[in-house]
């Protein structure tokens, strides 16, 4: 099968428009590894008046598993720990901290873990019939170094671990043929964290512009189901905040590309690696992605992109872990570079004449 029988973007291309890419792939990968200790760098809010994310978290779960209301336990317990009540999204959706409180955190771990052997095994049947046996391993490993963060016991008390594995899930396990599994994967992950909305309005955008109707509706089903569960939300965050309650400090940081790959090493196995290879390598790899001349590759590549952009422009340097989101598949395009690479070397080496 040698490189793969994925076909690339680049197949029959001619001298000077493989020539510009690569330029603009040196530039760009110049750009993510020139001097990132400069960037800022990600960090856990946790002082003696701001405890950390991850025991609010816990703290409303315990609440909440005592028989409290979750939204007089979460306004209580972001009150006392200085954290912002308005505007109604500073609350999260009650779902994960619902589950978490039936079933016990110990269920929860082992879910979790079952989640990622979920996103191993959705991807190896995905792109078995693709890759060679060791390519289609080093994918594998690939993933398994993206989930490395989501096999800690406390990091599933992070919506995004749940919300991420449920989205590489829905990519994986999407057919045209039958969109519902996927359709389901991408709505339970929004229900869990409301920042998965941009990828299910590309899954619509996308359905919508290859003409399947039907996939088209069932998005858009989640998106009005999803509307109407956030306006249950906003009524019932009115019902507890008080008008001297924090307000957020806002989201817009821009604290760019190289802080966004920074957050993503730092709950993936780029944190053993230095900043400057880390980041490289993402580069790379959503190069990778984008290579490849597919559906579930343009969507990944989306949903990279997207959540990347995300992080420099929005978060804030204590919300890092939105580099959870894209974790599962950030390195996964690597597997596609030498056929990418091969077919762009042929394309350069293509007389103008046989290109003609």
């Amino acid at each position: 099968m040698g490189l793969g029988a994925l076909p690339t973007r680049f197949e029959g291309w001619s001298r000077a428009p493989a020539l510009a890419l690569l330029a603009a792939l040196l530039a760009l990968f110049a750009a993510a590894t020139w001097s990132p200790e400069a960037a800022p760098a990600p960090k856990l809010r946790s002082s003696k008046t701001q405890p950390s994310d991850l025991q609010l978290y816990r703290d409303i779960i315990a609440g909440v598993e005592s028989g409290g209301d979750y939204y007089e336990v979460a306004a209580e317990a972001q009150r006392n720990n200085h954290y912002p009540l308005k505007p109604f999204f500073t609350f999260r959706l009650p779902t994960h901290a619902t589950v978490y409180a039936l079933f016990g955190e110990r269920v929860m771990i082992v879910g979790i873990w079952l989640l990622c052997a979920s996103v191993m095994f959705a991807w190896w049947f995905r792109l078995k019939s693709v890759l060679p046996l060791p390519q289609l391993g080093a994918a594998m490993i690939l993933i398994a170094g993206g989930l490395g963060g989501m096999l800690q016991p406390q990091t599933g008390l992070f919506h995004e671990s749940w919300a991420a594995l449920l989205l590489a899930i829905m990519v994986a396990i999407r057919r045209p043929e039958n969109p519902w599994p996927a359709i389901a994967a991408g709505g339970l992950a929004l229900m869990i964290r409301e920042l998965a909305l941009p990828m299910i309005l590309a899954m619509g955008g996308l359905a919508l512009l290859e003409k399947r109707w039907r996939e088209a509706t069932g998005w858009a089903l989640v998106v009005v189901l999803f509307g109407i569960y956030m306006t249950l939300h906003a009524q019932w965050v009115s019902e507890v905040v008080r008008p001297g309650d924090l307000p957020s400090p806002g989201w817009s940081r821009n604290l760019g590309a190289q802080f966004a790959f920074k957050s993503i090493a730092k709950v993936t196995f780029g944190i053993e690696m230095t900043d400057a290879i880390s980041a490289g390598l993402l580069v790379l790899s959503l190069f990778g992605w984008a290579s490849v001349k597919t559906g579930w590759a343009l969507r990944v590549t989306m949903l990279l992109a997207g959540y990347t952009a995300t992080l420099a422009l929005f978060a804030r340097a204590d919300t890092f872990y939105w580099g959870l989101l894209p974790a599962p598949l950030a390195y996964v395009g690597l597997v596609f570079l030498p056929k990418a690479l091969s077919d762009l070397a042929e394309a350069v080496g293509r007389t103008p004449y046989r290109a003609a």
